[in-house]
């Protein structure tokens, strides 16, 4: 089964859409898009009457959102929302969900980050994200995760973007999607296949959710 990101060519980049059995790392800087496609993907799956448990860890969820996305209010019946505080009630999160079609966790890394350092920190990621694999293999269901990136100081004393423990996150990832801002002022943004690599495509934001360039 796949769910639909609401653009054709998103989609047709991820094979048919979010897949389910997989789990999903979606990253990119702040407002690139991470959450508008995670509540479209909420919308999506909801209107066909299918269970979605979303864990919020950084305030993000947006139900009147999620409703203007899907163009009534009747979906959010079909999403549980766990805000979890920090990194216990994160991981325990996962031991409440029961036949899901979609598990969102927005942000993946960002309770972690606060709580842990060094080492300690890539391994309570890679455990999380180890559940999290198994529990789309398992349940089955799709797992979307969100995370931020950081600026990596170059020889030439300028920075790039790269992923917020990226080596940590890759390991467990089935499929990883980098999201950056095309064009602020339209609405425009771009999508990377980068795990498995592949091509990278464009679309737009609006109320409606994500969708294709006109």
């Amino acid at each position: 089964m796949h769910i639909s990101t609401g653009s054709k060519a998103l989609d047709e980049l991820l094979g048919g859409g979010v897949r389910t059995g997989m789990l999903t790392d979606v990253y990119g800087p702040a407002g690139s898009g991470k959450s508008q496609l995670c509540f479209t993907l909420c919308a999506n799956c909801a209107r066909e009457q299918k269970r979605v448990f979303f864990i919020d860890t950084a305030g993000t969820f947006r139900p009147e959102r999620i409703s203007e996305i899907a163009g009534n209010t009747d979906v959010l019946d079909y999403i549980t929302v766990t805000r979890a505080l920090g990194t216990r009630d994160q991981i325990a999160a996962l031991d409440r969900i029961d036949d899901a079609a979609l598990v969102v966790v927005d942000s993946l890394t960002s309770l972690f980050s606060a709580e842990y350092s060094g080492p300690s920190r890539h391994l309570a990621v890679m455990s999380h994200m180890h559940e999290l694999a198994l529990l789309a293999i398992n349940a089955p269901c799709a797992v979307v995760a969100t995370n931020m990136v950081r600026a990596v100081p170059q020889e030439n004393g300028k920075s790039i973007e790269r992923e917020y423990l990226a080596a940590t996150v890759s390991i467990q990832a089935h499929v990883r999607l980098k999201f950056a801002v095309e064009n602020a002022a339209k609405s425009s943004y771009r999508a990377t296949l980068v795990q498995p690599p592949g091509d990278s495509v464009q679309f737009l934001i609006s109320r409606s959710g994500i969708h294709d360039m006109d």
